[in-house]
């Protein structure tokens, strides 16, 4: 079988109605997958992460924290007053990036791409702000409405760091992996039905265009065998041979399938087309 990709369940009754409409045979497989992502922090008090890496963006942040939280602030209000210190102008520019997200097809001509860039970091700029000043807030123990006394003057922090930070004994350094638990599905063919590339909606050529191209890549070296390569008796690695072909003048394309050219023979021997007996092919109708 011949794997086309893996999708969640909306997106592969999609490409599966598709490949059965062109009389493709297919397959859905349900599959649990899981997703890792590594991060790591160094995590305590701001006068000690600061001897370990650069902080002065996140010092502003704090800045702005202490000042929203003394002007009162509340869950409902704390991002205005917040992000108005820490990242000044934010709300025009995250306004314009939400607008262009929602209206991708028709984005005003005036909006270059390099405002459109801008409008992109300030609003990862502020995702990373908000982030910082809610784990301030938890890892000291601050809550809208309380004094806070002193705890922000030099208070516990998480700084973000790679992955990889060269000192894996440092004391600060926190690691963690999170673990996404997701349902997929896979979605296979039979490598012989890829030959019926040409009967696929142009409309799933334009969706899934990588998915196309590997089911058109597998169809032509089928077409290959069937209609072109002189048919008779030959051995496995003369037929894996067959299987890497060129296509094309100016505008080449060139497969290489001769690694599973044992799956390809066995897949024309189900649909009738040649018979395997051990390392020997014979086609069918010839001697």
């Amino acid at each position: 079988m011949f794997k086309v990709g893996e999708y969640y369940e909306d997106e592969a009754k999609t490409v599966a109605n598709y490949l059965k409409d062109a009389g493709f045979k297919v397959d859905i497989r349900g599959l649990v997958l899981a997703r890792t992502d590594f991060s790591a922090s160094l995590q305590g008090k701001l006068s000690m992460v600061k001897e370990k890496t650069e902080i002065a963006e996140r010092e502003q942040y704090l800045s702005a924290l202490k000042n929203a939280l003394e002007k009162g602030a509340t869950s409902e209000t704390f991002e205005d007053l917040f992000l108005e210190e820490a990242v000044p102008g934010w709300k025009e520019s995250v306004a314009k990036f939400r607008l262009l997200q929602e209206n991708d097809a028709e984005i005003d001509e005036e909006i270059d791409e390099e405002n459109q860039d801008s409008y992109a970091r300030t609003w990862a700029k502020c995702i990373l702000a908000m982030d910082f000043a809610e784990k301030v807030m938890n890892l000291n123990d601050i809550e809208f409405g309380s004094s806070f006394a002193d705890r922000l003057d030099d208070p516990m922090v998480s700084i973000p760091v790679s992955p990889d930070y060269p000192d894996t004994e440092e004391p600060l350094l926190i690691q963690r992996m999170d673990v996404d638990l997701v349902k997929k599905y896979e979605i296979t063919i039979d490598e012989f039905s890829a030959s019926l590339f040409n009967e696929i909606d142009p409309e799933f050529q334009d969706e899934f265009g990588d998915e196309y191209l590997k089911i058109r890549s597998l169809g032509l070296i089928i077409e290959h065998l069937v209609k072109v390569v002189e048919k008779g008796k030959m051995d496995i690695e003369d037929f894996a041979e067959l299987c890497d072909v060129e296509f094309g003048d100016k505008w080449l394309m060139n497969i290489e399938g001769g690694e599973v050219a044992e799956e390809i023979a066995r897949s024309l021997e189900k649909s009738g087309i040649l018979k395997m007996k051990g390392n020997t092919i014979k086609w069918k109708g010839h001697t």
